[in-house]
């Protein structure tokens, strides 16, 4: 199933992904640092959703909050 999540606080506006066997696939951010954002989508694939979470959730950019932080949310929010 594929998600769609509206970012708070950063570049990027939107983030795509699925969650397969608990796991995190074909994550795509909507706009934001490109290649940040790309980074963060290819080092998330295949990762389990609860680790994505721990790893990435309380990452700082920009005040509180940051891409990684926003994919660590999203997948959150739907565990």
């Amino acid at each position: 199933m594929q998600y769609e999540y509206k970012t708070k606080g950063t570049c990027s506006q939107r983030i795509l992904f699925e969650i397969t066997d608990n796991k995190v696939r074909n994550v795509q951010f909507i706009g934001g640092c490109r290649g940040n954002t790309q980074g963060v989508a290819r080092l998330a694939e295949g990762m389990e959703a609860t680790e994505v979470v721990k790893r990435l959730k309380g990452i700082e950019c920009r005040g509180d909050n940051s891409c990684p932080n926003q994919l660590a949310l999203a997948v959150e929010a739907n565990l």
